[in-house]
């Protein structure tokens, strides 16, 4: 592989590292994970998806118990996504993934122009549904 194509895709890692979307980002993340509620919940629900797991593995699975365990493990989704750390988190990952798809969409025209053109392409990557 090119010594060059390695040291660019670098030099695009740090970039990614150090933009606004991925520092709020791995801020969100962090702050979630140190949240004592958010954390006491996740583990409820593992614990919970263990049993529901086990349950299903059994010879003769007791489907009322699972059906019990699984609203179980939906309400504790639920208060997990509704606490705003959670919240940010999402949102600060929907914002890097859309980063990527643009960061992506500019490679994908880089290396074929033609292409993208053809699709008719406006280069308005945002309100894209994507070049694939």
């Amino acid at each position: 592989m090119s010594e060059n194509v390695m040291q660019k895709a670098k030099e695009l890692a740090n970039a990614l590292r150090f933009s606004p979307e991925f520092i709020l980002m791995r801020a969100a993340e962090d702050a979630a994970n140190q949240d004592e509620y958010l954390t006491n919940i996740y583990q409820e629900y593992e614990r919970k998806r263990t049993e529901v797991e086990q349950l299903a593995t059994q010879d003769d699975p007791d489907y009322d118990e699972m059906k019990a365990r699984t609203r179980e493990l939906e309400e504790l989704q639920a208060k997990y996504n509704e606490h705003p750390l959670a919240k940010a988190v999402k949102q600060s990952r929907n914002n890097f993934a859309a980063m990527m798809r643009d960061v992506n969409s500019t490679l994908q025209q880089s290396l074929n122009p033609e292409g993208t053109q053809a699709r008719g392409c406006s280069g308005a990557c945002s309100t894209c549904a994507g070049c694939n």
